[in-house]
């Protein structure tokens, strides 16, 4: 008789596991953040050829698009990684997850840019 196996969980102590997965998290930050950095540079690209913005507001606002982007990233792949034994559930968690971060990260911005 088959009887499930329970999900095997590393070692909580295992320092090398401890370090590939914190490398894990960084390479999904860092991803993130390119992405998220080169579609705000995109955008603003558009700005400054139509005039609407100027070059260290551009730069400043790519900057943090990346940095939102990198730590929104993180913590979905965090949060993803929890559910690694079901696909559908994983996506769904990283996708709420990474929405969550970013509308927190944006929302202090949009007050802080309303006051």
């Amino acid at each position: 008789m088959n009887y499930p196996v329970p999900m095997s969980q590393p070692v909580a102590n295992d320092p090398w596991q401890q370090q590939r997965e914190l490398n894990q998290l960084l390479q999904a930050a860092k991803t993130g953040a390119i992405v998220g950095a080169t579609g705000a540079a995109a955008v603003n690209l558009h700005k400054l050829r139509a005039d609407q913005t100027d070059w260290p507001s551009a730069l400043k606002q790519t900057a943090k698009a990346g940095l939102a982007a990198g730590a929104a990233t993180a913590a979905a792949t965090a949060v993803g990684r929890l559910f690694v034994r079901n696909p559908a559930l994983s996506l769904l968690a990283s996708v709420a997850t990474g929405t969550a971060v970013m509308y927190a990260i944006t929302a202090k911005s949009k007050e802080s840019h309303d006051e």
